[in-house]
């Protein structure tokens, strides 16, 4: 027997469920995005993209200062050029000037001296000066300064040895050993030729460490300094190192720039 068909009342649908499910993603996505986009539009938002926008327009605004500054040192040096070439104009026209006057000057001295007619007088051909005659006249006057040179050297000889040294007073009893305090050093005449020797080096000098020697072994031996007007720094060192080492020792100023003459101790001429 045939099959009874089904009735439409027995079927169910899933469509209002699935609709119900689809509805309420949709409600949740758009509660979604709109809960993203107010978070996107908040305060702590708008001021970072504020203050990045402030950046970049200080970045151009650096850049445009930048550019300027490079537009102004341009025209400086360019203000500065023009004012160095106006001075040098300024200059050589000014010189150009002077010049100018210094020129008119000269050709107005030059016109004068042209008015001026020079009259070279007659000469007497006896009377005229030969080259035999100046010749001759160089050689005498050669001659007159040889005589000359030999007087002021003869007249210096002279008074350099005019500073005699004499025995004085009752010390003939000793030997004595002299040395010349000099300004700024000491002579041996001890020794011949006499030796000058720098009062920076007596102290180490051999020949003077054996003069010393001498004295300080000797009996009646005695270093006699002869101090110049200029030496007294040298003589104290001097007999600074005799003190230090009980060396008899005496002084005898010396007046004058001469040289010294101890004939009398000697018995030379």
């Amino acid at each position: 027997m045939p099959r009874r068909p089904r009735s439409a009342d027995d079927d169910i649908s899933l469509f209002p469920f699935l609709s119900i499910i689809a509805c309420v993603i949709g409600v949740l996505t758009m509660m979604i995005a709109t809960l993203a986009l107010a978070q996107t539009d908040t305060p702590d938002i708008a001021q970072i993209e504020q203050y990045e926008q402030s950046q970049k327009d200080l970045a151009k605004m650096e850049e445009r200062v930048e550019e300027l500054k490079r537009e102004i040192a341009v025209s400086n040096s360019a203000a500065l050029e023009l004012r160095d070439q106006k001075k040098l104009l300024d200059m050589t026209l000014d010189d150009l000037q002077a010049l100018l006057e210094e020129l008119e000057q000269v050709e107005k001295e030059l016109a004068e001296q042209l008015k001026v007619e020079i009259v070279i007088p007659p000469i007497d051909p006896r009377a005229r000066e030969t080259v035999s005659d100046m010749q001759a006249e160089a050689e005498a006057l050669k001659e007159q300064i040889a005589q000359l040179e030999a007087e002021i050297s003869e007249r210096t000889n002279k008074s350099e040895a005019n500073v005699t040294v004499l025995p004085q007073g009752s010390g003939l009893n000793f030997k004595p050993h002299f040395v010349e305090c000099a300004a700024g050093a000491i002579v041996m005449h001890t020794l011949t030729p006499p030796k000058r020797i720098r009062a920076a080096d007596m102290a180490k000098d051999q020949d003077f460490i054996a003069l010393l020697e001498l004295v300080v072994n000797g009996k009646d031996d005695s270093i006699v300094f002869l101090v110049r007007s200029d030496a007294l720094g040298t003589f104290r060192a001097a007999k600074r190192l005799c003190d230090q080492r009980e060396i008899r020792n005496g002084k005898i100023p010396v007046v004058g720039k001469g040289r010294i003459d101890l004939s009398a101790f000697t018995g030379a001429n």
